[in-house]
């Protein structure tokens, strides 16, 4: 799988390529930046991102990785 990340400044410029894209995403805030993950992205949407003006794109085939581990104690949550 591919995911992309996609930093920039303007967050409503990264919501709205997030909202143009058909796979599921991420949107996380640091100090005065943004920085948009996108799980499963297509050549078009590497396309896309590249061609929103002040941001830098990365796009990396996932090797490894856990959605989640859990903390090892029964509760109504647990899977």
């Amino acid at each position: 799988m591919r995911v992309l990340f996609v930093e920039g400044k303007e967050e409503g410029a990264l919501r709205a390529l997030a909202g143009a894209l058909p796979h599921p995403y991420w949107l996380l805030e640091g100090e005065g930046v943004f920085l948009l993950q996108v799980f499963g992205a297509s050549e078009e949407a590497v396309a896309k991102a590249q061609a929103v003006p002040g941001v830098r794109v990365w796009a990396f085939r996932l090797q490894d990785g856990v959605v989640y581990r859990g903390c090892g104690k029964k509760s109504a949550t647990s899977p």
